[in-house]
């Protein structure tokens, strides 16, 4: 049986824990290139609430969505934001997922946090 190469398994490592930290509760520190977006899940049951936080340094869109099969839902949406202090109650179990898209050229830095607010 042949091993892999050391440098195939430090980069399959780190690939799985950056993957991870992209989603889910915490901190974060994201740059958005343009026209291009991205987004952190959490699962959440009903009556639970998340409070999220962000500031970029140019305009973005910002939503919270879930899917329904090929249908998306947005129970939050605004525009061209900059900066959000807010919380939201999710109306039943789900994943939602907190997206920031950059519509126009040049990339955004998004600095925030999503932290689950206690029952």
């Amino acid at each position: 049986m042949k091993t892999a190469p050391f440098a195939l398994v430090a980069c399959l490592l780190f690939a799985a824990a950056t993957a991870g930290a992209a989603e889910g509760e915490g901190a974060y520190s994201i740059r958005v290139k343009g026209r291009g977006f991205d987004e952190r899940c959490v699962r959440l049951d009903a009556g639970e609430s998340i409070r999220y936080r962000f500031s970029a340094d140019v305009p973005v869109d910002f939503n919270i969505h879930f899917h329904r099969g090929k249908e998306v839902f947005y129970p939050v949406e605004a525009r061209a934001s900059r900066a959000a202090d807010a919380s939201f109650t999710a109306p039943h179990a789900d994943t939602y997922c907190l997206m920031w898209e950059r519509a126009g050229d040049g990339a955004a830095t998004i600095d925030g946090s999503v932290d689950r607010i206690a029952r």
